[in-house]
């Protein structure tokens, strides 16, 4: 049965009400690198979340498809939202909702990943328009591993695909802080990798990027034992 979405409906709307402004990001390549980490929680680490992701229109979920099928397989389950421009492959735990191309998800980007031992949301909205160079696409998001902000947009997320409510679960503080700090080693070695490159954009890329691990570090957004969350300990120039 066809899921029926109000048009205007919007991710980044709540999760920018509910989520500290501080954690603002504005460049997509940064919003790329951030929604690579989360989907990586449930493919290298063994996360067992349920993933919410915002294609805006199904084209641009095509590219990803193989990695979606993986994803899939370690997943709890995964809801893909876009406007059906194009068909879309049929993959095992793997819930397809349509919106339309004037609905306001299609202009949002966004992926949340949700289980007892983790807790991420990306949420974007698109200043310009899908149809622009691709170089010229621009937007605004927030990126949050608040537990309290990812349920909130989680089980809002559930109940419009008619999912079954995950209910109350007692977060596991310990793994949660494992898999915390394999992001940051990895967001950490991607940092590095920008500052070898040693282009414009990859230095702007890299500093919006560590500002926003720092912020939400610092924040404490995240579990909290603070000795344990490690930030990065050099300055990208």
């Amino acid at each position: 049965m066809p899921i029926a979405l109000d048009p205007n409906l919007s991710v980044y709307a709540l999760a920018a009400r509910v989520a500290d402004s501080a954690t603002m990001i504005n460049h997509r390549r940064t919003m790329t690198l951030i929604s690579y980490e989360i989907e990586n929680a449930v493919l290298h680490d063994g996360v067992k979340a349920r993933v919410f992701s915002g294609f805006q229109r199904m084209s641009f979920f095509l590219p990803q498809v193989k990695r979606y099928t993986r994803l899939a397989e370690r997943a709890e389950s995964v809801y893909v939202f876009g406007v059906p421009d194009v068909p879309v492959p049929n993959i095992p735990n793997v819930t397809y909702v349509k919106i339309g191309p004037r609905d306001q998800l299609a202009k949002e980007w966004f992926l949340l990943a949700d289980a007892p031992d983790y807790a991420s949301i990306l949420a974007t909205e698109e200043l310009s328009s899908w149809d622009d160079p691709d170089d010229q696409r621009t937007f605004k998001g927030i990126w949050s591993f608040d537990d309290q902000i990812v349920t909130i947009v989680q089980e809002w997320l559930s109940s419009l695909v008619d999912a079954r409510p995950l209910g109350e679960r007692t977060r596991d503080p310990q793994a949660q802080l494992g898999h915390l700090q394999r992001t940051i080693v990895r967001i950490t070695n991607r940092l590095v990798k920008l500052a070898e490159q040693r282009t414009a954009q990859s230095a702007q890329t890299a500093k919006e990027l560590e500002l926003a691990l720092s912020r939400n570090l610092s924040a404490g957004q995240a579990l909290r034992p603070a000795q344990a969350l490690t930030q990065p300990d050099f300055v990208l120039k």
